[in-house]
């Protein structure tokens, strides 16, 4: 009897210290999850702009009491400008001036940048179009730009309306 009273105390044992083993793997788990959902935490701290500046536009023009509908095409502009604001070298009239017909597609993206859009053309004179759009002051008015490319060569090119 003496020695199964002291073999269920060795199970006990052996038990609470599997217990505490499994306890303190845990707690070196949850600390280190801990410390990766910090950096990330950190990481997204840094605001989004997209919402700042709803934020902004709604915070400096509440509402109207009567037709809330152009208060709120304007905000809806706000949204989009910083989606859809036009970046790169091809806003700048002076890289459209640098382009010369009978270049080649790849020097075209050199001084332009890369293209929103390119598309084949079912014209004879056009083979494929490097297509460069966007909104240039963010007021919702979106300026196209064109470089019409025949047989590897530019054919046409068709500068945006700055």
């Amino acid at each position: 009897m003496l020695s199964s009273a002291s073999f269920a105390a060795d199970v006990e044992q052996a038990t609470l210290g599997q217990v505490l083993a499994e306890i303190k793997s845990l707690n070196e788990k949850v600390s280190a999850l801990e410390a990766r959902l910090a950096k990330y935490e950190e990481v997204s701290e840094v605001p989004n702009v997209v919402s700042q500046a709803a934020v902004a536009y709604a915070a400096s023009n509440p509402p109207p009491k009567g037709d809330k509908n152009k208060w709120y095409e304007n905000l809806r502009i706000e949204l989009r400008k910083a989606e859809v604001r036009a970046s790169g070298d091809w806003v700048n009239p002076d890289a459209w001036d640098k382009l010369a017909l009978k270049m080649k597609p790849e020097e075209v993206v050199a001084i332009l940048g890369e293209p929103m859009d390119k598309k084949f053309s079912i014209r004879k004179d056009t083979d494929e179009i490097l297509i460069y759009r966007g909104d240039l002051d963010g007021q919702g008015n979106t300026v196209k730009g064109e470089v019409r490319i025949y047989k590897g060569k530019v054919n046409k090119i068709l500068v945006p309306d700055f």
